[in-house]
């Protein structure tokens, strides 16, 4: 009998990775990944402004690419094997589509303007617009944030939609819907673009698109109407009908198939977002939190509709039926930047270094030794009291409560501060982010029985880990897979090729195992809690004067 495989493509924020997993064993065969080379130089971006976005040329080239590169590696018998493929990706990651779906950078009148690109997730130009969403839904008959934690958030799709239409007619005229990555991505593997055929992800409808089976669907078309007619007609555009991620898109079709190198067989399962299958990857239960760490993180909950009830759990990024497992109710919430404030302490210390006019291979190894350095000396780190304190809001604030406005900040600081003293700062004040999702949750009654964590800096950087257990006072397993996401989307196309009957099953062979645990250190735990006090004052004292800030500036 010919071994079968299953596949998942993971769509990040700087590459795509693949992976093929043995759909019977769950061995992962083989990797690759590709960077988005449009991206790493910096094109169609302005960090000042937090302009992010990324072109579709780009993005279908480095899958491309990769797949290219994961077929020389294992050989053609195994991709002739592939029986089913599944897609992650960024989120809320939209894109402007014309009537026949193709995404309007992709043509010639539109290849260089950022409003016609994918609107990456950590673009934040639409704050304005997110806040007037949140009003309007207020001032509604229904308040349709009820089930997004009670505030619309500039990193999703509605709000970028809206700054689109208001900012640039011309792609506007052209527009005839917006859709998300994760919807596009499996539609053009399968040659289903056209928004009439297009599968709409439960994932991501009900977590960035105001999706609800409780009104049916999306809002109606009134209260859209309130914001911009243009937001109306799109979102007839885009139907009520939402698909979970063990269902099936299609099959690839022949000119993908033969770009790809794969058969003429190969199932896609609808898409969804990276750390949701991330979730399915690490095989988490009922009410174990998922941390996927990477340039920011995600927090993965799923919880039974008995214990959960008609609760509507306050200030996080959405809880939708459906969106992690089918049956079981997906609770996200996260961080805007956790392995991005990292980066930007790193660039400040290597800025002599890059303006030093020194060879390339020297800067490399510099840097590489640098983030070494820094590691190891985090672990042997003293801390007290008195030691420098930050917040972790380099690029807002995702949850709880999202407010894009807010900054971070450094205290305590004086001339005997050194260098380790202020990135042990920046690594604690991601942990204490962490800390105050975990009590979001817990104190509306979701239980976290256990946290896992997976992603790049979960594998890498064990200094960072213990530290996150000493300061949420909980154990943290990290999975073996390096690549759970991808892990989670080639489960579920198993099932949606029909090789499992449910996600629960494939999960019994194909799932991560837990490779490590940290346990956190009583003594040093008992410090960061007095530490965590800290981090709260000084963040209400911030946010207050972020909110004066801005309300002055609005005459309010």
């Amino acid at each position: 009998m010919t071994t079968q495989y299953v596949a998942g493509i993971d769509f990040g924020t700087d590459s795509v990775r693949w992976l093929v997993v043995n759909a019977v064993t769950g061995e992962e065969v083989g990797e690759a990944v590709s960077y988005f080379q449009q991206w790493a130089k910096g094109e169609f971006c302005k960090p000042e402004i937090q302009q992010y976005r990324q072109h579709p040329a780009d993005i279908l080239a480095a899958m491309t690419e990769a797949a290219v590169s994961l077929k020389a590696e294992v050989g053609d018998a195994v991709f002739a094997g592939i029986r089913a493929i599944g897609i992650d990706t960024t989120g809320s990651t939209p894109i402007a589509i014309d009537r026949y779906g193709m995404a309007l950078a992709l043509r010639d009148e539109f290849k260089t303007d950022p409003d016609a690109m994918f609107i990456l997730w950590k673009d934040h130009t639409s704050i304005d617009e997110a806040e007037e969403i949140t009003l309007a839904a207020k001032n509604w008959s229904t308040d349709f944030t009820r089930f997004v934690g009670g505030s619309y958030s500039s990193e999703w799709y509605w709000a970028k939609l809206l700054r689109v239409i208001r900012r640039n007619p011309q792609v506007t005229k052209s527009l005839h819907s917006f859709v998300e990555m994760c919807d596009w991505i499996p539609a053009v593997l399968t040659g289903t673009t056209s928004p009439k055929f297009l599968k709409r992800s439960r994932c991501a409808s009900g977590h960035k698109l105001l999706w609800n089976e409780i009104w049916g669907g999306l809002p109606e078309n009134k209260f859209f109407a309130t914001l911009d007619l243009k937001l109306s007609a799109v979102k007839d555009n885009i139907g009520d009908t939402t698909y979970t991620s063990d269902q099936s898109v299609g099959r690839v079709n022949s000119e993908w198939a033969a770009n790809l190198g794969l058969s003429d067989d190969v199932v896609v399962a609808v898409g969804a977002f990276d750390s949701h299958l991330g979730a399915v990857g690490a095989g988490a239960q009922d009410n174990e939190l998922v941390k996927v760490i990477g340039t920011s993180t995600c927090d993965i909950v799923t919880a039974t509709y008995s214990s959960l009830g008609d609760r509507c759990i306050d200030g996080i990024c959405g809880q939708v039926d459906g969106s992690v497992v089918p049956g079981k109710i997906g609770l996200e919430a996260g961080q805007s930047a956790f392995g991005d404030y990292y980066a930007w302490f790193k660039n400040l210390l290597m800025w002599p270094v890059l303006n030093a006019d020194l060879p390339a291979t020297t800067v490399e190894s510099i840097e590489k030794a640098l983030l070494s350095k820094l590691g190891v000396a985090l672990e042997n780190y003293q801390i007290n009291e008195s030691k420098p304190v930050a917040l972790d809001w380099i690029n807002g604030r995702r949850t709880p409560h999202a407010n894009q406005r807010l900054k971070a900040a450094f205290f305590n600081m004086d001339l005997s501060t050194q260098t380790l003293d202020l990135f042990h700062a920046v690594v604690e004040s991601t942990a204490f982010g962490a800390k105050k999702i975990n009590e979001c949750f817990e104190e509306q009654g979701v239980a976290i029985n256990k946290v896992i964590a997976i992603g790049g800096i979960s594998k890498k950087s064990p200094a960072v880990m213990q530290l996150c257990a000493d300061v949420l006072n909980k154990p943290i397993e990290v999975k073996a897979s390096e690549q759970c996401c991808a892990l989670g989307a080639a489960i579920c196309s198993a099932v949606a090729a029909g090789l499992y009957p449910t996600i629960e099953q494939a999960q019994l062979n194909l799932a991560s195992k837990t490779e490590k645990l940290y346990e956190p250190r009583r003594a040093t735990s008992d410090v960061y809690q007095q530490r965590y006090q800290q981090y709260l004052q000084q963040a209400a004292l911030v946010e207050a004067q972020v909110v004066a800030s801005h309300n002055q500036g609005q005459g309010k």
